[in-house]
């Protein structure tokens, strides 16, 4: 069901199934969480080496009826945990560029143990990663501890709309669910399949409408922890959204869409404030055709049913010459969600807003051509404003080669991330609920990439506690007490946050809502406020842009 509109969908063989196990001790019937739960212990004796027996141990499988039928998940340390939950029927076949259908209900107990397929995407399939077009799958960290219902959290992945998912090791929910909420992370369509527009995908949509399908599975997946959540311990009362980058995105455009009122009572996007979504409905469809035309599809008698049986690669090779991500499509996004921000129209519930210091040296990963002389930076900074440019490169002044990399790194910085922070929180500070911004600067002395300094997603380890898996990856070689200081303070604020819509309490350094007088919480080795880095350098930013957009010319840091 998408946006009150329940849609039948055809019934399938469900390869997740199990049949119910042959139970070795005792089970006993609970409550957990307000629904019907079997506790299961399972003991298994494991031969060590040299055909050694060690103790028994007992392995605690856990229970859950939710509208489509039982699940099997499983406690460890403290936690529950339940994963590779369908909540939308697979967006496969006839199914594809459409908005999500129900799911087929089970009969049978469904294991819950594993994460789901991810979406197709670019370079998927890495060890233990299967990807598939059958992939509306989410999971759910509870704590194990009966209580109250909790609050609950709903992250967003990022990825810009092509790659990425909610089962990555970095997203895993245990130590945030060890703050006393409830935590769902979730895949959605990205790319050609979850972005494709075509006048004949509009046509045959009841609200002719296309193009944002990976944005409706957002929806759905609020849904479905609308009417589910409860049977896990979850308060469908206390739900917050966030998401990080194209999941920072996507929270905003969700603060802004009518499908979306009363699914979400808080919101955080982080490096991810509002932008310009100019692309119209229109001119998406003729990306649409074109595409039809490179694959072949154009001149059939059904082009629709061509481009559904078309493989996912031959799509993705043809997509790749064209834009995608969210657009205004009437319908979810009915407009430039600039204009609902700016008019006070978005849903007016508290919302933490930031991004990371050095922001700008992430785009120095994938870029093709390195800028690393004076001569580079300009043309580049002269490629990037269509007017102003000697202002921009009096102000973000790099006078040798080897200023390069700050000056520039500085420049991106504010452009694609710090300014549109700044005005999302002055636009969202104007209404009832309070806002909360944010700047992470933490550097870790220890950290392997220092040079990178606090780049685009550099915050995620901290806030989902998951350290350890930035150490396996090389992102720390040696784990300080202020990193797991900092660690704690991120995981209270927020979940803080998602229990009562303000971050402060436990004694933490108090984080003042936005107001007229722009203070940050400034997360580094010791957490303090502060003011805008650069905020001279926003304001040219902001006047330059401003005018650009008034004669048309889109600025290229912003989704089209």
């Amino acid at each position: 069901m998408v946006g009150g509109r329940r849609l039948p969908s055809p019934r399938r063989e469900d390869a997740g199934r199990v049949s119910r196990p042959r139970r070795a001790g005792r089970a006993s019937r609970t409550r957990e969480g307000g629904g019907a739960v079997r506790r299961v212990v399972l003991c298994t004796v494991i031969c060590a080496w040299a055909a050694l027996t060690v103790p028994v141990l007992a392995q605690e499988e856990v229970r859950v009826e939710i509208d489509a039928g039982e699940l099997a998940g499983v406690r460890q340390g403290g936690i529950t945990m339940f994963k590779g939950i369908p909540y939308a029927a697979p967006p496969v076949g006839p199914l594809r560029w459409r908005p999500p259908e129900p799911v087929a209900p089970w009969a049978r107990v469904r294991a819950a143990r594993r994460y789901g397929p991810v979406a197709r995407q670019p370079g998927a399939g890495g060890p233990g990663m299967v990807a598939s077009e059958d992939c509306l799958y989410l999971n759910i960290w509870r704590p194990a501890q009966e209580g109250d219902s909790r609050p609950v959290m709903v992250f967003i992945h990022g990825g810009e709309f092509t790659t990425g998912s909610g089962s990555e090791p970095l997203y895993d929910g245990i130590e945030l669910a060890k703050q006393g909420v409830v935590v769902v992370t979730f895949n959605y369509r990205l790319g050609v399949i979850g972005f494709l527009a075509h006048p004949q995908l509009t046509a045959e949509s009841t609200h002719e409408s296309s193009g944002n399908y990976g944005l409706l599975d957002q929806v759905a997946a609020l849904e479905w922890v609308q009417r589910n959540i409860h049977q896990f311990g979850g308060d469908p009362a206390r739900v917050t959204i966030f998401g990080e980058s194209a999941g920072g995105s996507a929270v905003s455009l969700l603060m802004v869409s009518p499908l979306t009122d009363g699914l979400f009572h808080r919101a955080a996007a982080q490096s991810g404030a509002v932008r310009g979504v100019s692309t119209l409905l229109a001119v998406r469809e003729q990306a649409g055709v074109r595409l039809a035309e490179a694959v072949g599809c154009a001149g059939r008698p059904d082009p629709l049913r061509c481009l559904r049986a078309r493989p996912f690669e031959e799509l993705a090779i043809a997509a790749a010459r064209f834009d995608t991500g969210p657009i205004v499509d009437g319908w979810l996004m009915p407009e430039d969600p600039r204009v609902v921000y700016a008019e006070g129209r978005q849903h007016d519930v508290p919302m933490i807003i930031g991004g990371n210091a050095d922001e700008g040296t992430f785009s120095t990963l994938g870029r093709r051509t390195p800028i690393t002389t004076v001569a580079d930076y300009e043309a580049y900074v002269r490629g990037s404003v269509a007017t102003g440019a000697d202002e921009v490169l009096a102000r973000y002044r790099a006078g040798a080669d080897d200023e390069v990399y700050q000056t520039l790194n500085r420049f991106d910085t504010d452009r694609g991330v710090a300014r549109h922070a700044r005005q999302h929180g002055r636009w969202v500070s104007a209404g009832r609920a309070p806002t909360f911004v944010y700047l992470f600067a933490r550097v870790s002395p220890h950290h392997r990439w220092t040079r990178l300094g606090a780049t685009h997603t550099a915050e995620l380890p901290y806030l989902f506690g998951n350290l350890q898996f930035a150490a396996r990856q090389g992102r720390l070689s040696t784990l300080e007490l202020a990193d797991r200081r900092l660690s704690q303070a991120m995981m209270r604020y927020w979940t803080r946050f998602a229990e009562t819509g303000d971050p402060n309490g436990d004694g933490r350094p108090v984080w003042p809502a936005y107001a007229d007088d722009e203070t940050l919480l400034v997360l580094d080795g010791e957490i303090t406020t502060g003011g805008w880095p650069r905020a001279d350098g926003l304001d040219l930013l902001d006047r330059l842009f401003a005018d650009q957009r008034a004669a048309g010319v889109t600025d290229a840091s912003e989704p089209r």
